[in-house]
């Protein structure tokens, strides 16, 4: 294993290179033993044409049992080879499923999952969405978020917040937060009825996110996630963004909106050995 340290969006990141598949890794959260998670982009699997390579969903067209071949490199890889990854039917909405059956390989139509499960581990298929991942100090808990700007409009971060408060009797101020890989603010243009609708939704908030050029509006989506979670009372510190512009990293990371046809999707996963 090789493993790189690079200065990137003025925060240190960690670089896992395994078997040709490379993913990204908190160095924050490295001294919660036991706790793996990882944002992958699109290196090194067998996929082809728009799915090249690692394209990890069944619902894009790609061939299923490569798709399966690739899922393994990533579990045989990562180390979780007799453990499920979850993933979820997402609809970009705010429905959140709590996740402990291991026998499933997908868990429901829904855009958030949870588990206090050990061996467990959670996934987010994306290609510009934010995947957002969740940890809390001092409990063995994990939660995984899918937030498109429909799923952020319906408040599917903090109803996350709120979840894990009610559900397990966590303290908004114990949880960390990572935000991967996602579309930025360079690249994401919204329509006048997209940017009005988050600016009622969420008020000043959504507007320091949003930027006009010329007459285009632009949404830097995790900022506004991010905001979105300090407010429900993560601290600052805790709530980290990880990883570039989706759009931007064609090499590295799949991308729907710079694609504009059909493409592959990238996993984000959390769980607890």
């Amino acid at each position: 294993m090789q493993i790189l340290f690079l200065q990137l969006f003025y925060k240190k990141i960690i670089i896992v290179l395994v078997m040709d598949l490379c993913w990204l890794r908190v160095p924050q959260w490295e001294k919660h033993g036991g706790l793996l998670h990882g944002f992958l982009g699109r290196r090194g699997g067998k996929s082809a044409g728009p799915y090249a390579s690692l394209n990890l969903s069944f619902r894009v067209g790609d061939d299923s049992q490569v798709v399966k071949d690739n899922i393994c490199d990533v579990k045989r890889a990562v180390g979780v080879h007799d453990a499920r990854i979850v993933t979820m039917k997402q609809m970009h909405g705010d429905q959140i499923l709590e996740v402990k059956d291991r026998n499933i390989k997908e868990a429901g139509e829904a855009d958030g999952m949870a588990t206090g499960e050990k061996g467990l581990f959670l996934g987010v298929l994306t290609a510009d969405c934010v995947p957002i991942l969740f940890t809390v100090s001092g409990k063995k808990l994990a939660a995984a978020v899918h937030a498109g700007w429909r799923g952020t409009l319906a408040g599917i971060a903090p109803k996350m917040v709120d979840y894990l408060k009610e559900r397990y009797d966590v303290n908004p101020a114990s949880m960390e937060v990572a935000l991967g890989p996602a579309i930025g603010l360079c690249c994401y243009e919204i329509g006048p009825d997209v940017s009005l609708s988050l600016v009622r939704q969420w008020g000043n908030l959504a507007e320091q996110c949003l930027h006009t050029k010329g007459d285009k509006k632009f949404l830097d989506l995790r900022a506004l996630n991010s905001l979105l979670l300090e407010r429900a009372g993560i601290p600052q510190a805790k709530i980290i963004n990880i990883g570039p512009c989706t759009s931007c990293a064609a090499e590295d990371f799949f991308s729907f909106r710079r694609e504009k046809k059909e493409t592959g999707r990238q996993l984000s996963f959390i769980g607890w050995l």
